[in-house]
């Protein structure tokens, strides 16, 4: 049986690349099997094949394949993890190769086989089934882990990277992790007080090649909600900075853009952020290694963010503290 599917693939994916080569100037890109096009740079096996259609058989029979590349001149097949979507700029012209698409691939982020480098990259391949759970190896060390992606909120694509909820009433007593490993932090998303510290944090824009962080927060006793993203240009980058490798405090106005849902005094007085300049984030006494959790932004030290405390009085939503009630979240997202 698996001799007469190897036949069958061996001739649909031939009788394409017949049809491709009789009309090589009328390509069409958004077929899945492009006679003149590549992908390359981002191979990890490569196999001989003495046609395409063994080359697609190759790719379909492996479920780590999202995509091949088969060398008419050579007979190489060289089998792909991502894709010309999730990799377009690495899409090139090659009038000796035939690009190949997995049909039957796992989706990016759905196995431990396939994970993502991101949650944005797992958005970008079109593999992203909602928020929830997917696999990701930034690093593509080959020890994958999963991690918890927003994948709906101001276009999706969002790595949760810490939160706390008051699911109890001493929730604040919650045990708290503080380490410089991302792989330590991002698989603990459903529990409270995990944070990544500075170090870690720097480790992981390399590795996934974030642009925006995102802040969110709701607390019933201001009754207000601060939600905002840093702007993916040079402001917000100053932002990026900050918070991974400068002590240069960013300026606050014109380097994040407020969601639907904020309605807080803090987002609308970014030109009152800062101590002891004002217009900038963080704050001079707060640059530790958790500036991240940690009064993140604050307006004359009373209405500010912060949710890294042992505290309760010290978790903070657009106000000075207060008692904390069920329900109150905060969460830092990055994408």
């Amino acid at each position: 049986m698996p001799v007469l599917w190897e036949a069958i693939f061996i001739f649909m994916v031939h009788s394409a690349a017949v049809s491709s080569d009789q009309h090589r100037g009328e390509v069409c890109r958004g077929n899945r099997d492009e006679f003149g096009f590549a992908l390359v740079g981002h191979d990890y096996k490569s196999s001989y094949a003495d046609n395409v259609g063994r080359c697609f058989f190759l790719c379909s029979s492996d479920e780590r394949c999202e995509s091949a590349t088969f060398f008419w001149n050579t007979k190489d097949c060289k089998m792909n993890r991502e894709t010309k979507a999730s990799r377009p700029a690495d899409f090139v012209k090659n009038p000796s190769a035939t690009y190949i698409e997995n049909y039957f691939r796992a989706k990016k982020g759905s196995t431990s086989l396939t994970p993502g480098s991101s949650c944005k990259d797992i958005l970008i391949s079109g593999d992203a089934q909602g928020d929830g759970k997917y696999w990701m190896d930034p690093a593509v060390s080959g020890d994958p882990f999963i991690v918890f992606c927003d994948m709906t909120t101001a276009g999706g694509g969002w790595l949760l990277v810490s939160r706390f909820v008051m699911k109890a009433q001493d929730s604040f007593l919650d045990n708290r992790v503080e380490s410089n490993s991302y792989r330590t932090i991002l698989p603990n998303f459903n529990s409270n007080k995990q944070f990544l510290l500075r170090n870690g944090f720097s480790q992981l824009k390399q590795d996934t090649g974030f642009t925006q962080i995102r802040f969110y927060c709701f607390k019933k006793t201001t009754g207000r909600v601060f939600h905002i993203m840093t702007n993916n240009d040079a402001k917000g980058s100053a932002v990026l900075t900050f918070f991974t490798s400068s002590d240069n405090q960013a300026e606050a106005c014109g380097s994040f853009t407020r969601l639907a849902d904020d309605n807080s005094t803090l987002a609308a007085r970014c030109d009152k952020w800062g101590f002891p300049s004002y217009d900038t984030w963080g704050h001079t006494l707060h640059l530790s290694d958790l500036r991240l959790f940690d009064k993140p932004a604050v307006w004359r030290n009373t209405i500010r963010v912060r949710f890294a405390s042992d505290a309760a009085g010290e978790y903070d939503c657009d106000g000075d503290g207060g008692s904390l009630s069920l329900g109150d979240t905060w969460q830092v997202f990055v994408r």
